[in-house]
Parts: structure tokens; sequence; C-alpha cells
């Protein structure tokens, strides 16, 4: 798999969650958004929301939706209130990131 199989493999998990959630943003991150990824690299996706009662079963809904396109998937839900450069994983988000967009031909 190549960064642009990660990159439509995100897309599609995007087109998931829309039907079932609002966000805001959804970012591919880590070492296919790096691109030093390996065999056995996931594929990690920041979901940003407004906002979200309980991030425990935030986290188990966003795995469950992830069976449904690939298990290497790796979810990170965030509210926009917590997704603030000193985090060191937003950072990381911010500065290696790319935005997922969704076909909107099919």
């Amino acid at each position: 798999m190549d960064k642009a199989d990660a990159v439509n493999i995100a897309q599609r998990y995007a087109g998931a969650v829309k039907a079932n959630y609002n966000y805001i943003k959804i970012i591919l991150f880590g070492s296919y958004a790096k691109g030093n990824f390996n065999d056995d690299s996931d594929i990690d996706i920041a979901v940003i929301f407004k906002d979200y009662s309980n991030l425990i079963d935030m986290q188990l809904e966003l795995m469950r939706l992830r069976r449904k396109i690939d298990s290497r998937i790796e979810p990170h839900p965030f509210r926009e209130s917590e997704f603030e450069l000193s985090n060191p994983i937003v950072n990381e988000i911010i500065k290696y990131g790319q935005e997922i967009k969704i076909n909107a031909a099919k």
C-alpha cells in the first residue's frame, strides 16, 4: 500500500463518518502523511468535532466505523476546543497532516 491508497481509504472512512456524525475536519497524519510508512503502519486519522459528550464512547464509535472500511485505520477524535498547538500530537497533525476531502463524484 502506498500513500495514495491510504488517502483513498481515508476518504472512504470520512464518508462513513459523515454519514453518522457532523465533523469539522478529517486529517490523515502519521507515517502515511510524512511518507515514512512501512508494511506494518496503521492509518492515523484525526477526526475533529465541534464537541462530543464522551471521549471513550466517541472512540468506540469511530473504531466501529473503521471495521466497514479498513482495520488499519486508527481514529483519533478531538474536540475543536482541544485542537491546539500546545498538544504535541496536534502539533504533528498540523505540521504534517493532509486534510481529507470526500470525493463528490462517484
